[in-house]
């Protein structure tokens, strides 16, 4: 099949993302013959976290030997690489199309290097070994499939059956509230997706009755911004308004508005979307799920499912409605910023209670950052198209860096309770003394998250700050109460947990402290080391995510 101009192959013709999303699902297959074969449980889990590493290589060779950025740089217009196109059932026009881009990229980098790191936290389990490695494995499958589908069929599968071994991971092997809890996560997510269901049946019909019907993401992309499709000079605004008038009648009961619909559009693919990222008013699943879930999922959740909301809205809502977008962007400011300021208090209450709860109203606040530059991006204002260019690529480092620093202190929370038994911030204190090495990974695991200059965290930041001050001045000002407010309440759980006098009681409760060989130093140890080489040299994924935020930022310039 002769693939369109944006949609470039690899240059070996080998499908390379297909082997990515099969790669976890043959680690299930691997998994269950453990199983048939009655393995021992530790070489089951060897074996999982080996075969992890295959996905990962993948990815690996794909942005190194694979993607070109140079490429993306000469190219004005969006384009994926890598990419494979396969026709699937012509009746309705849906397609396999999978590829890659600087936005997508990074996150299947960030999703093959947190899933090994989750395999080993399950190294002390003993509950359903098996059945919960190959979960983890499924839920992999899922996030890779989501974040390289390129055509709404196989995107929205991908999108719904993420959630269903998160459920059972919650559901199984979560704390005493976890059914709840699971039960609150799947109804809020697939609420959410109904409306982003609806529209894109809607938008295949509008498409048809222009003459062009299509489940395909990249071309209702180019529509959106303008782009040429086809030889077509159609706009994806004027389609939807079309068939709502002379397709549907519409217009006689909603008046000859063509931003309404488009406007409608806009709703449904964000609400969706900001339930998943957790922007507030749609974040309270967040707290109940992360403190919840077993460790292993609070990992995946934070590091990885988290940013399927963010790049929703940059691979779908910013280039189908940029008109919408902009008109609304000031609205979505004022809910990144209260959703900064109110997880950045909500992690402040938690200072003398529950560590994974802390560390979830953190989650919020920093996926706020990342929602005020989706916005800044969006926003009337800026004099070039620099300013929206730097806050989507302070965007993607900022999912990147927040990946890797959440998953180190979720991490490190469950090293916590499986040695005290306790996530009880209160019941804790001058653990330094006897757990010198736990509190040092901790220590640094904590100033990459609050951003600290020299790591990761700061260089995201640092980026949507800068690119949002010239769209949206009076809201980036504000939102710097969160960079105190969390940077507060962070310090404060350090002091309470490691800091002051040694409780005498955990003289004897205490377990041994993280030893350099143990699997919580060898996990925990590369996102550290990661975290201070993107915080030093951010040049590599900035460079991968620059091209893309670009093109990207081309859809609001002429408006």
């Amino acid at each position: 099949m002769n693939l369109p101009p944006y949609l470039v192959p690899p240059p070996d013709g080998l499908p390379w993302l297909t082997l990515l999303i099969l790669a976890p699902l043959i680690g299930i297959v691997l998994v269950g013959l453990a199983g048939l074969l009655k393995l021992d449980d530790r070489v089951a889990r060897l074996g999982a976290i080996a075969w992890s590493l295959v996905p990962l290589g993948i990815g690996l060779f794909v942005w190194l030997s694979l993607y070109d950025p140079t490429l993306a740089a000469r190219t004005a217009e969006p384009t994926f690489q890598v990419a494979q196109q396969i026709p699937w059932v012509q009746a309705i026009r849906v397609d396999y199309t999978v590829g890659v881009d600087g936005i997508s990229l990074p996150m299947v980098l960030l999703t093959g290097i947190m899933t090994p790191v989750a395999l080993a936290t399950t190294w002390r389990s003993t509950q359903r070994v098996k059945p919960h490695l190959a979960l983890i494995f499924l839920l992999e499958a899922a996030m890779l499939g989501y974040f390289v589908s390129l055509n709404f069929f196989f995107w929205f599968i991908f999108w719904e059956f993420s959630l269903v071994p998160a459920y059972f991971l919650i559901d199984y092997w979560g704390r005493e509230q976890r059914r709840p809890a699971a039960l609150t996560f799947f109804v809020y997510t697939v609420s959410g997706s109904l409306g982003l269901l609806l529209l894109f049946q809607f938008l295949y019909l509008a498409t048809r009755f222009a003459g062009i019907a299509t489940f395909d993401l990249v071309t209702l992309g180019r529509l959106g911004q303008g782009l040429p499709v086809a030889g077509t000079g159609l706009n994806l605004e004027q389609i939807i308004y079309d068939y709502a008038d002379r397709g549907l009648g519409l217009t006689s009961v909603l008046g000859p508005y063509p931003l309404l619909f488009s406007s409608i559009a806009f709703w449904a693919i964000f609400v969706a979307f900001a339930i998943k990222l957790a922007v507030w008013p749609f974040h309270t699943w967040l707290p109940d799920t992360y403190a919840e879930a077993p460790t292993s999922t609070s990992i995946l959740l934070s590091a990885v499912m988290s940013k399927m909301g963010a790049y929703g809205m940059l691979r779908i809502m910013l280039p189908l409605v940029p008109n919408a977008a902009q008109i609304y962007a000031p609205i979505l400011a004022a809910l990144a910023l209260i959703g900064i300021v109110a997880g950045a208090f909500g992690a402040l209450s938690y200072v003398r209670g529950d560590l994974k709860r802390l560390i979830a109203y953190t989650s919020i606040n920093h996926m706020g950052y990342v929602m005020l530059a989706i916005a800044a991006a969006a926003a009337a204002g800026a004099t070039s198209i620099d300013s929206r260019a730097i806050a989507l690529n302070g965007a993607v480092m900022q999912m990147v860096a927040h990946g890797l620093s959440t998953g180190a202190l979720f991490l490190l929370a469950g090293a916590l309770y499986e040695r005290a038994g306790s996530y009880d911030l209160g019941s804790f204190g001058g653990l330094r003394r006897v757990w010198p090495t736990f509190a040092g990974l901790l220590g640094f695991a904590l100033f990459a998250n609050l951003g600290l200059p020299g790591l990761a965290g700061f260089v995201g930041e640092f980026f949507i700050f800068r690119g949002a001050w010239a769209t949206l001045p009076v809201f980036t000002l504000l939102a710097t109460i969160g960079l105190l407010i969390t940077a507060l309440a962070l310090l404060l759980m350090f002091q309470n947990l490691c800091n002051g006098p040694l409780d005498e009681r955990l003289r004897d409760v205490a377990g041994p402290d993280i030893r350099l060989g143990s699997y919580e130093a060898l996990a925990v140890g590369p996102l550290l080391l990661l975290l201070l080489v993107l915080g030093i040299y951010p040049a590599p994924l900035m460079s991968l995510a620059n091209a893309a935020a670009i093109a990207l930022s081309n859809a609001f310039m002429g408006s």
